[in-house]
């Protein structure tokens, strides 16, 4: 029988085929082992341990990334993220794209939704991860399942409606929606030259929504929405000292009434009053993708946690925090990097010379994914933690 010939699969299927080519993962690590592209009945209900002649193109789980825990099936709820679903099957939840990425059965791991399974099966007892949907394998993007009948292979077209939204996001999406469409560091620069709040209707001291309010500088005039900031720290490097920019909470939503010297604003909306020194910046409105794929990158060196953003000594798991690594050193949305905590000084009272101070080892402590990247600086989640992350504790590569 004739090879079944071996196609690029990208993370959006642009065509069904009968299989789909494994490339190494975005990581650099080795692609998952790969069996011959035989034809065979994929599990229909999944789970078990089952054996073929031969072997089926698939992606198999190296045991040591397989989760000791891992249950043999899961099905999806709304409110899951992959990362936790991951986390369920693999030692490292970011280790995802290795199998998901490259396994035809399930050719986007973006597009799983609540009400899917997800099975752990044995063939010929390697572990693979297989996606069951309405009691049947998915195969091909979900646009057909694949069928062997004696030495011919078949393609059974199948049509799914489904809105993109509905499928589940990689992390907590509302954890950092606010940072997506607002700026939360900015340049001296840029504060120098933003509108600002001279005064509020009434000679108030502070304006809330529906209050009007007066601003000075220069007001773009195609512009009609804007966002009020307010700058709170200022943003240094904690290891050369150098300043990095402003990092500024978002206030309140404003319309612009009229252009002028002051020119009037409406408030129409926000979640602290509005002083005068208050800054306007210009209000985007982006649709929020929560779709990231996680990525080790190649980092030199190591870097630091520069702010807890909303958390005044400590942070935790799904807080944001701000690192000192940014576009400039190669820093990508999907980076997953680990927090460690630096190692304690120690005095050796045994040693050959009478207290030695000794420096204990880092300890890993937590693990972030960037989600917006600036020049000099990123923001990350905290997808894991294991104790209390502080500011100035070093980032490092996976």
């Amino acid at each position: 029988m004739a090879n079944l010939a071996l196609i690029k699969v990208s993370r959006m299927v642009i065509a069904a085929s009968l299989t789909a080519a494994i490339t190494a993962c975005a990581s650099g690590s080795d692609a998952p082992r790969l069996g011959a592209a035989n034809p065979v009945d994929f599990p229909s209900a999944g789970g078990g341990d089952i054996e073929y002649k031969g072997e089926y193109p698939t992606a198999f789980v190296d045991q040591s990334d397989l989760n000791p825990e891992a249950p043999q099936s899961y099905t999806v709820k709304k409110g899951d993220t992959l990362w936790d679903i991951s986390g369920r099957f693999l030692t490292g939840a970011w280790k995802w794209p290795q199998i998901w990425d490259y396994n035809p059965q399930i050719q986007n791991p973006h597009l799983i939704y609540p009400g899917d399974k997800l099975f752990l099966t044995y063939v010929n007892g390697q572990p693979t991860l297989s996606l069951v949907r309405n009691g049947q394998s998915v195969g091909n993007g979900g646009l057909g399942s694949l069928r062997s009948s004696g030495n011919a292979t078949r393609l059974s077209p199948k049509i799914r409606i489904e809105s993109l939204q509905e499928a589940i996001p990689t992390i907590p999406g509302d954890a950092i929606e606010q940072f997506l469409v607002r700026p939360n560091v900015v340049s001296s620069g840029q504060l120098r030259s933003a509108p600002y709040v001279v005064g509020n209707e009434g000679g108030r001291l502070m304006s809330s929504m529906g209050q009007e309010i007066f601003v000075r500088g220069d007001v773009d005039h195609s512009q009609s929405k804007f966002g009020i900031f307010r700058k709170t720290k200022s943003l240094r490097d904690p290891q050369s000292g150098k300043f990095i920019g402003f990092e500024v909470i978002h206030v309140a939503e404003a319309k612009l009434l009229n252009v002028g010297d002051p020119s009037t604003m409406v408030i129409t909306s926000g979640s602290r009053e509005t002083m005068t020194g208050d800054v306007l910046l210009p209000s985007t409105d982006v649709g929020m993708v929560h779709t990231y794929t996680p990525r080790m990158p190649p980092l030199k060196g190591e870097g630091r946690i520069v702010s807890l953003v909303d958390a005044l000594s400590q942070s935790s798991r799904d807080q944001v925090i701000v690192v000192n690594l940014g576009e400039k050193v190669g820093i990508e949305v999907g980076d997953v990097l680990a927090i460690e905590t630096r190692g304690q000084s120690i005095i050796d009272r045994h040693g050959r010379r009478a207290y030695d101070r000794v420096k204990t080892p880092n300890k890993r402590t937590g693990v972030v994914m960037i989600f917006q990247t600036f020049d000099d600086v990123s923001y990350g989640l905290v997808m894991e933690s294991n104790r209390p992350v502080h500011r100035n504790d070093i980032i490092t590569g996976i």
